[in-house]
């Protein structure tokens, strides 16, 4: 998730119905009509639409697609070739926009590691020699439209993943993996217990007959098991192809002894832009490949972990490519496309991430409907057989969950569109890195060429209840999810966890769950600053400790028992993000959020009003916070009675920065949550400038905001000047970063042309 705002010169005119009466002339948004973005166009800034549904009501793919031009849903995901080369023929400023994009996501055969014959790596070659990858992209991948054959542990194609991808494995691949039936007759009769008699095929003297399972989405997988069956039965192998359900077929491959199935497949998505951080993911558990274990990955992968330099990263992470692809743990036989499409009229700003995507190839942070914003309905289209079991922080890891769970829950930090591999401030507002590090901690834990990461967090960022975002929170949520080694019963922030019972009953987050092995302690320095100590001088790490973590409420989470909290349909849902919870019906298959108005991050120029220096401006604000009823699985308004306060912050004024450019001046209550102060304009330079409104209450231990802007404009007085000589200024700036004694200062720079806004 990325979210910041670019300032430019480009002036749109649109008219807003709001919540709160208040007059809204033209402002400065870049691209604010423009019904696709490039990533480098992206608009960093969030809530932009009234309410996102996510629907799960529509049984097939084709039932989506005639809803999508219908206009009954604005986002779908394509499987269908027929259907996508429809709207191929479309016309672009119609009713749908086609989107594909290499994903992140890669499919594979997965092999039983408890049984001696698909654990043989001769029988492994064997597969990998049945399947040809031109046949593989044109007859089961239609011709690459759903994605191609890359048999190769990391995917040279995707442009994020070039740098790492080592040509050695391709060379490999050829000789010894590649198409070759009678190569592969040769391997089958090296393992041992087979027998080849007659051109017949034996094991442990009774005939050989394989069973390939396989699952989603069946037209697609169900090709290539017939493929692959056809190719088995060029040399007299039996293979044959079996449907399963997704949830049968993932017990079977990732439960120990490994031995309930011979073939198999299912993939990987959301791979994130580090090899290197993934692959230590997937190859280093030997439940994710079927039981698969090398002592030798596994050391290499960690060093690709935690070598202090990226191009070290690099070279033991090709130095692992070359041991999985000899190894195979897995066959990999698509690297998939992200394939959406989405409903053009009335809408605005979708970006299209056509060089790679994580998940889906279009991107709707920005999506708004035309001419206005925080109105509307985008409905975001699921299949039914993707309804999460839940939505909750703490046990989601579906990604179909985290669609919404995204909306509602912020990181530290974010990654730009454009540059997936970078980070930018999120509710940090900067931090600093010190490596390489040596030092002992206070829980005797000590650290060799590790690294510091001093995170300070922006003032401006509250739960929806009013509660202020902090450290403590971080602090929680990173150790909530548990940090590596903290197996046993461990006490922290007033919770105690018994984390081995935990662990062995499956009351995890397994995606969160020991995410950043070299992560051995925190530090909460004050309620805005928290200290991370890792035994690792990588940059990966250092991206996964701002980026990976959804920060949960400890208020909320923490009394809750984290056994209940596990099995919750959903958490207590007090969120801090752009977007908060409004329902979840089980029935209608659909959850819904709405914008959250107070978020630290909206765009204060959705708001603007003109005004000319000197007159007086009146600002209205409405302040409700919300509480958790369990109950009824709701969230419950309640309006503030406290003390509000407004104030100018310089916004967009020449020779002014970010700062506050008048004192705060006292609101007043005209009816439950509703709050009017008056600014006095007189005197401010012409330009824009953000309203920021504060309400406080419950002896100061809670807080709310709300922003608008202004845009003044210098009062018309006649006078008589004398035009002076011309002269030109010319002037320049330039920007560091400090190196001294082995330590490495870190400082958040912001280009010239972007404006970052209320980072406090």
């Amino acid at each position: 998730m990325s979210r910041l705002f670019i300032l430019a010169s480009l002036i749109l005119v649109f008219s807003m119905i709001m919540a709160i009466p208040m007059e809204v002339s033209s402002f400065a948004i870049a691209n604010f009509d423009t019904p696709i973005l490039t990533p480098s166009q992206a608009i960093y800034n969030e809530p932009w639409v009234g309410t996102i549904e996510y629907t799960y009501a529509y049984t097939t793919h084709t039932d989506e697609f005639n809803a999508l031009l219908d206009g009954k849903v604005d986002f779908i995901t394509l499987t269908h070739v027929s259907e996508i080369n429809e709207l191929k023929t479309a016309p672009y400023n119609q009713t749908a926009f086609l989107a594909i994009a290499p994903q992140e996501s890669f499919g594979q055969i997965v092999f039983a590691f408890g049984n001696n014959l698909t654990s043989n790596i001769y029988f492994r070659y064997a597969i990998s020699s049945l399947i040809n990858p031109e046949n593989v992209t044109s007859y089961v991948l239609d011709n690459g439209i759903l994605g191609v054959d890359e048999p190769y542990f990391v995917n040279p194609s995707l442009a994020v993943y070039k740098q790492w991808f080592n040509p050695q494995v391709e060379s490999y691949y050829q000789q010894y993996e590649s198409y070759n039936l009678t190569r592969a007759v040769m391997y089958l009769e090296m393992v041992p217990g087979i027998t080849h008699k007659n051109g017949q095929w034996y094991y442990n003297n009774q005939p050989l007959k394989l069973t390939f399972y396989y699952t989603y989405p069946p037209n697609t997988l169900k090709r290539f098991a017939e493929l692959l069956a056809d190719s088995a039965a060029a040399i007299n192998l039996s293979i044959t192809p079996v449907s399963e359900t997704f949830g049968t077929l993932i017990t079977q491959a990732t439960t120990p002894p490994y031995n309930d199935f011979n073939l198999t497949t299912f993939g990987w998505i959301n791979l994130g832009p580090f090899p290197n951080s993934w692959m230590n993911g997937i190859y280093t558990s030997p439940g994710n490949v079927g039981g698969f274990s090398n002592s030798t990955v596994d050391q290499v992968l960690q060093n690709a972990l935690n070598a202090p330099t990226l191009s070290q990263e690099i070279n033991y992470t090709m130095q692992a490519e070359y041991l999985l692809q000899q190894q195979l743990p897995y066959v990999v036989y698509t690297w998939s496309n992200g394939i959406q499409a989405v409903y053009l009229p009335g809408w605005a700003n979708y970006i299209y991430l056509s060089s790679g995507t994580p998940n889906y190839a279009i991107n709707i942070m920005d999506v708004h409907p035309t001419n206005q914003a925080l109105n509307g309905t985008f409905i975001f289209s699921s299949i039914s057989s993707d309804l999460p079991r839940h939505i909750n922080i703490y046990a989601s890891t579906s990604l179909y969950a985290f669609n919404t769970l995204d909306d509602m829950y912020d990181s530290l930090g974010i990654s730009p569109l454009n540059n997936p591999t970078q980070v930018l401030p999120w509710v940090a507002s900067s931090w600093t890195v010190q490596k390489p590090v040596n030092l002992t901690l206070p829980n005797g834990e000590k650290i060799v060429n590790g690294q510091v990461i001093t995170v300070n967090l922006v003032h401006n960022d509250t739960w929806i209840d009013g509660v202020p975002l902090t450290a403590y929170d971080v602090n929680f949520t990173v150790w909530y999810y548990d940090l590596p080694g903290m197996m046993g019963t461990n006490t922290f922030d007033g919770v105690t966890l018994n984390y081995t019972y935990l662990a062995s009953e499956g009351f995890i987050n397994t995606d969160l769950f020991g995410t950043i092995p070299s992560l051995v302690w925190t530090n909460v320095t004050n309620p805005y600053q928290i200290v991370f100590y890792l035994n690792s001088s990588s940059y990966v790490n250092e991206y996964l400790v701002l980026t990976e973590y959804p920060i949960m409420p400890a208020h909320t989470i923490g009394p809750v028992n984290v056994v209940t909290l596990y099995h919750s349909t959903l958490a207590p849902e007090i969120s801090s993000g752009p977007y908060m919870f409004s329902s979840f019906n089980s029935e209608a298959k659909t959850v819904t959020v709405t914008y959250n108005p107070y978020y630290f991050r909206i765009n204060p120029l959705i708001f603007l009003q003109n005004v000319t220096a000197g007159t007086p401006v009146n600002f209205t604000a409405n302040f409700q916070y919300y509480t958790w009823d369990n109950a009824t699985s709701s969230l419950v308004a309640n309006p503030v009675n406290g003390t509000a306060y407004m104030w100018l912050m310089y916004l967009n004024v020449s020779g002014e920065g970010y700062s506050n450019a008048t004192a705060p001046v006292q609101m007043k209550m005209v009816s439950p949550g509703n709050y009017v102060g008056t600014i006095n304009t007189t005197g401010l330079k012409p330009g824009i400038y953000e309203i920021v409104s504060k309400v406080t209450w419950d002896n100061g231990a809670r807080e709310l905001f709300r922003y608008g802007s202004l845009n003044v404009s210098a009062s018309h007085v006649t006078t008589t000047t004398t035009t002076p000589p011309t002269t030109t200024t010319t002037t320049s700036s330039t920007s560091t970063i400090a190196i001294v004694a082995g330590v490495i200062v870190v400082i958040v720079i912001v280009a010239v042309v972007v404006a970052v806004v209320r980072r406090r």
